[in-house]
């Protein structure tokens, strides 16, 4: 009996034993891992930018005839009155512009970039008129008026320089410069003439006059104020709104054409003197122009690191 109850106490230490080895080989579970962090994009500081937008007319105009100051194509020897002339509701209506572009950013407040931009859509028309003249050989008063249409379009290249003024919930605001070279173009303009004047005491007397105007271009130095708002879509892309002030200097029609009344030579000929005249503006083509556009930062991503990977 004796050596039954040694042999069971016995055995349990020995199995309290093992059971005291056998936990102290366990370790405790290993720790969850974390996933990897999202790819980071590294940018160079280059951009590539487009915009689109419509600009309204900046300043009526003021024109002249060249080098005739009285009417297109008239003489001045024509008068032997004191005329005077006018012009008259002259207007430029809307225009609409796209660009595209490339630029770099050189820190968080100052980036360039270079622009080529295209403008179109933009009318022109203008009323001519002279009174109390002198002519035909009538001894009495002539009137000569004249309603010129035609459209305006523009070439322009512009450097432009912009300060970020800080970002506030993903919004920057902005303020920038720009200057460069336009090249202003006056096509398919036309010129509708009425001449009226008094060959009787009792009665007005009144003919058909006008013709068209050749294309004519001019380049000129232009300059730019603009300032907007930067919104950030995502880390390499941002939508632009923005406001500018652009002036593009003069611009001038191509050479006249007046009706011959004859019907040679398509019907349009050398005009009264023989004079070659151009309608040409004193003040400069200048719009304001509300835009949108994109741009989009050139970056690569990089890869994250390699997950942690833990040995017992």
């Amino acid at each position: 009996m004796a050596k039954y109850r040694a042999f069971v106490i016995a055995s349990g230490a020995l199995f309290a034993l093992a059971r005291s080895a056998g936990a102290a080989d366990l370790l405790p579970p290993a720790p969850a891992l974390e996933p990897p962090p999202p790819a980071e994009v590294e940018f160079n500081g280059w951009y590539l930018r487009g915009d689109m937008g419509i600009g309204l007319n900046a300043n009526t105009p003021n024109l002249a005839n060249s080098p005739d100051p009285l009417a297109p194509g008239l003489a001045s020897g024509y008068y032997t009155g004191t005329p005077t002339e006018s012009f008259n509701n002259s207007t430029i209506s809307a225009s609409t512009n796209f660009d595209l572009g490339f630029g770099y950013q050189f820190n968080n407040w100052f980036r360039a970039d270079i622009t080529g931009e295209y403008r179109g859509g933009s009318h022109f028309q203008s009323s001519y008129v002279i009174n109390d003249a002198t002519n035909f050989n009538t001894g009495n008063p002539t009137q000569i008026a004249d309603f010129y249409r035609g459209d305006i379009s523009s070439w322009v290249g512009l450097v432009n320089g912009y300060v970020d003024l800080g970002t506030w919930y993903c919004i920057t605001p902005y303020v920038g410069a720009g200057v460069g070279l336009a090249r202003n173009t006056l096509s398919g303009m036309t010129d509708q003439g009425m001449i009226s004047y008094d060959s009787t005491a009792n009665g007005i007397v009144s003919g058909p006059g006008g013709g068209y105007f050749g294309d004519g271009s001019k380049t000129n130095f232009a300059w730019a104020f603009m300032t907007g708002l930067d919104f950030n879509v995502t880390q390499n892309l941002k939508l632009e709104l923005g406001y500018r002030y652009l002036d593009l200097g003069k611009y001038t029609s191509g050479g006249s054409h007046c009706l011959n009344g004859t019907g040679t030579g398509g019907g349009f000929g050398a005009c009264g003197g023989g004079v070659t005249n151009y309608v040409l503006s004193k003040n400069d083509l200048a719009y304001n122009d509300f835009r949108i556009g994109l741009r989009w930062m050139i970056g690569e991503e990089t890869p994250p690191p390699p997950p942690l990977v833990r040995k017992y």
